[in-house]
């Protein structure tokens, strides 16, 4: 396994960027090497396109510190959307401007539910392909992650019938903590049929149990009492490893192999006397598996 640097996750701000400069200031001070930008973090984009006045102010914020970047895709991208389709494709490559004006080395994209409609699941991959096009232009790749409302395998199938060099799979563990015990299959047996396509890694702990309100109504879900569901253990609590009950050190044996960034995709503004201690507790556990 060889690392090329731990990431951390920024939290949205709703366009508050002295929020988010005090993000920048801890994550610094405990010591991660990427930042894994979400397009909407400060509310850079409006109507599926970019606003020029937010975009430089954050990269102005940006350059004050020395983050090395990748980049998430920002929220209500649907790339299943038949009825707004030209709409989508442009909010999509907005996301991927957005992760090539900052210079991120990846954009990551949800996968979302497939659908039960060959034709639907075609516009997704036409989708994808465009995507891969534009994001030449500034060399970047982008990469597919596994959410918790479908089985990890399907995202794999999808990389694997892709087979794009720029293409890569995103692996959520805690997703797929999730969907695996959701949807009755092998946790580590899934991870084992997937590591050969993984390309990135989204590292953050729950107690795997799925919560279904997720399926019914993101809406909802998205507007329900966090402490709630951290209460009771439900749904993807990103947690901090070693937070939950995740047994990471099988899974970071079956990913010997890897190469790449792990990001830790957990709740920070939650942790803030314990970030530097999850990140040196984040570091030991993968030291046995590294490289020399």
């Amino acid at each position: 396994m060889k690392i090329k640097g731990f990431g951390i996750n920024t939290r949205r701000t709703d366009g508050n960027y002295q929020k988010l400069e005090e993000q920048l200031v801890y994550l610094k001070e405990a010591g991660f090497d990427y930042l894994e930008i979400s397009a909407d973090v400060v509310d850079t984009i409006s109507g599926g396109k970019i606003i020029p006045k937010r975009i430089d102010k954050l990269l102005k914020l940006l350059e004050c510190y020395s983050f090395k970047r990748t980049a998430h895709i920002h929220n209500r991208v649907d790339l299943r959307d038949k009825e707004d389709r030209e709409f989508q494709l442009n909010s999509f490559k907005s996301g991927i401007e957005f992760a090539g004006i900052i210079g991120a080395e990846l954009l990551v994209c949800h996968f979302e539910k497939e659908s039960n409609d060959p034709a639907i699941e075609a516009l997704f991959r036409k989708a994808i392909l465009e995507g891969l096009e534009y994001a030449k232009k500034w060399n970047l790749k982008i990469g597919i992650e596994n959410i918790e409302i479908e089985k990890l395998s399907k995202v794999v199938d999808f990389i694997r019938g892709m087979n794009e060099p720029d293409l890569t799979l995103v692996l959520d563990i805690g997703h797929a903590f999730l969907s695996e015990n959701y949807f009755g299959e092998s946790f580590l047996e899934s991870i084992r049929n997937a590591a050969t396509y993984v390309g990135h890694i989204h590292l953050s702990d729950n107690f795997g149990r799925f919560e279904k309100m997720r399926l019914k109504s993101f809406d909802l879900y998205q507007v329900s009492s966090y402490t709630n569901r951290l209460i009771l253990g439900r749904g993807d609590l990103n947690l901090p490893p070693g937070w939950g009950v995740i047994q990471f050190k099988d899974v970071l044996k079956i990913l010997k192999s890897y190469q790449g960034i792990v990001v830790l995709e957990y709740y920070h503004d939650k942790y803030l006397d314990f970030n530097s201690d999850i990140l040196t507790e984040t570091k030991a556990l993968f030291s046995s598996y590294l490289s020399t």
